[in-house]
């Protein structure tokens, strides 16, 4: 795992200090070593994690036989000895054990076509020096980040924001309309970046510039729903336990120490179960505890699952204290990013380093085998069940009772909540975001305000819900996760907070054999009278450590308590009045009525408050 950034400039050749900068900001992510490759108008840049023979001879950018193909990568292919036997039977010598190599010898035989035959989380870009072309390619899931640029003739592109900023040249004003889409889903979403001009890759996308043209096109999107007769429930749990357990096999293959988060929860001790037997060695693991509100600490269910499991166990405890470092580093983040588990995971993460190169996480399960139930409820409609309708309806009263505290009466949310109960797509993305376009309208400066309607209407979730198609009910909203959630907040999550202490994290629920398999099973598979993950279950129920059949429970962090309490001096500074006017996105007023309905208790709104603070923070530290 690692972190690259390099450019396309025809008009003149980067600058041995730029280079020099955009690694500097990628040193968290690739700490062993640093490498660089300028030759004409291409530079490219790679910081190095070395998991994959750690010697000189892995060293990146990386070159074919003649030096005419070289690429900078980060990343992790899985299942790859066969592709390397079958370049290796065509002539082509390698002069690494490192999964790297074969990306140079694969393009020397497929051309642009090579990512349909690699496997894995990745990012790369490949300079084809010949042909004057360069590749920027992402995994299929988007687990792994790659950010892009244009300016003219001049493209940059890098595994983070930060890197980019190292250029002059790159732009960097503010986009209004990214900023509006992160308040409502607490992070940036999609391929928008939080500044004008810059854009994500999508995950399958690959980019070829090449004779001052630049395309993008999809290489790889799920598969559509198919005709086919399902299996039992108990044929479909024993085809799930194989996959996890050769997902698993891959994803351990590793020349540094290799361990498992462990929450206690249904999917990482799925993981743990499997990982524990293809290690010679006991299995570490490591679980955060929190001393504080009861409900928010794992630490005894992780403790039993492991105990039952046989692994070496780690905990790190965080308290009110440790909250002073939350949004510091979440403002640290290459964009906007509001999700507090991440700053949990960052501290696990930076805790499990001291003893491991390499985790395996559950990530990836709920989005992939339907483990959030409340995101499930059937549509209004003849299919409806109705306590199903009950339960939508009495959500629908608590947000607005819950909103009506800071912003917009009880009445007018009430109203327009029930208005957009029966369309799927404005209640799913109401499901998932922090404020409704209500709540947004009241909260945005009176230049602004008509972004909240503009942006809602613009919602990723509800543009995915419009295009996600399948007649299975269940799995066309698990479609939508997986194009959005999953990508925007877990996945980026994930990445950051370990990357940001060099941790290579893992998510075997998202190998494509396992994702591609799981996504046909019939949704009744999955989740039946509001428990999720029945399959999963099922094929883990004879051996189930007894920790883990808890209900579903988020890996949170006591973020309300903490705003009432450590974080309160800092919250009431970062939001005083005079910094949202001099600011000019918020309302002051409307800000003062968020923080006093939080700090006397009348609602809880620490996210909606986390996001507020944390673009911010990240605005103040770039001067944008």
């Amino acid at each position: 795992m690692c972190g690259l950034a390099g450019a396309l400039t025809p008009d003149r050749p980067l600058e041995p200090t730029e280079l020099r900068a955009m690694a500097a900001a990628l040193a968290h992510r690739g700490p062993d070593d640093e490498g660089f490759y300028a030759e004409g108008p291409v530079a490219l840049v790679h910081r190095r994690l070395a998991i994959l023979d750690p010697s000189p001879a892995g060293r990146q950018p990386l070159a074919n036989e003649d030096g005419s193909v070289v690429v900078a990568y980060n990343g992790q292919l899985y299942g790859f000895a066969p592709l390397r036997e079958r370049l290796e039977s065509l002539g082509h010598r390698f002069r690494s054990r490192t999964d790297t190599e074969i990306l140079v010898h694969l393009y020397e035989e497929r051309g642009e076509e090579m990512v349909e035959d690699i496997d894995g989380m990745f990012a790369f870009a490949l300079w084809d020096a010949r042909r004057r072309r360069l590749l920027l390619a992402r995994d299929r899931l988007g687990i792994k980040p790659l950010h892009y640029v244009r300016a003219g003739e001049r493209l940059a592109f890098a595994s983070e924001l930060d890197a980019l900023l190292a250029l002059e040249w790159v732009p960097r004003r503010l986009d209004t309309v990214s900023l509006v889409q992160y308040l409502y889903q607490s992070s940036v979403p999609g391929d928008r970046v939080i500044l004008e001009g810059h854009h994500k890759l999508a995950p399958g996308e690959l980019l070829v510039a090449e004779g001052g043209s630049v395309r993008t096109r999809r290489y790889w999107s799920p598969p559509g729903p198919r005709e086919t007769r399902p299996e039992s429930l108990e044929a479909a749990a024993a085809g799930l336990a194989e996959r996890l357990e050769a997902a698993v096999a891959t994803h351990l293959v590793a020349d540094v120490p290799v361990g498992c988060f462990l929450s206690g929860g249904l999917d990482s001790t799925a993981v743990v179960r499997a990982a524990r037997r293809h290690v010679a060695e006991p299995l570490q693991t490591f679980s955060v505890r929190f001393s504080g509100p009861a409900g928010f600490d794992e630490g005894p269910a992780a403790r039993q699952v492991a105990d039952a499991l046989g692994t070496t166990h780690h905990e790190l405890e965080l308290g009110p204290d440790s909250a002073l470092g939350l949004t510091g580093f979440l403002a640290r983040l290459g964009e906007p990013f509001a999700i507090s588990s991440a700053f949990a995971l960052h501290e696990l993460a930076r805790f499990a380093r001291e003893r491991v190169k390499v985790v395996l996480t559950g990530d990836g399960a709920d989005e992939t085998l339907a483990g959030y139930p409340w995101r499930h409820e059937p549509e209004w409609g003849p299919g409806a069940r109705p306590g199903s309708l009950l339960r939508g309806l009495g959500m629908t009263w608590v947000r607005s009772w819950r909103g009506a505290k800071a912003g917009p009466g009880l009445a007018e949310q009430l109203t327009a909540r029930l208005r957009r109960f029966g369309r799927p797509d404005a209640r799913y993305a109401e499901i998932v975001s922090a404020f409704t376009p209500e709540e947004m309208q009241a909260l945005l400066a009176p230049d602004l305000a008509p972004l909240a309607a503009r942006s809602w209407e613009d919602h990723p979730v509800r543009r995915a819900v419009l295009a996600a198609v399948d007649p299975d009910p269940v799995n066309r909203r698990l479609r939508v996760d997986l194009a959005t959630t999953l990508v925007d907040e877990m996945l980026t999550k994930v990445d950051r907070a370990t990357m940001a202490v060099g941790l290579e994290a893992r998510v075997p629920f998202l190998d494509r054999g396992l994702l591609e398999w799981a996504l046909v099973q019939p949704g009744s598979h999955k989740l039946r009278s509001g428990e999720g993950k029945l399959l999963l279950r099922h094929s883990l129920r004879r051996d189930l450590p007894a920790a883990a059949r808890r209900p579903k429970h988020g890996f949170d962090v006591p973020l309300g308590a903490w705003f009432r309490g450590s974080l309160r001096e800092q919250l009431q500074d970062v939001l005083s009045p005079s910094r949202t006017r001099r600011r000019g996105i918020l309302r002051p007023e409307a800000v003062e009525r968020l923080l006093g309905a939080h700090l006397t208790g009348r609602a809880d709104l620490s996210r909606q408050l986390l996001s507020l603070v944390v673009a911010e923070l990240w605005l103040d530290a770039r001067s944008v």
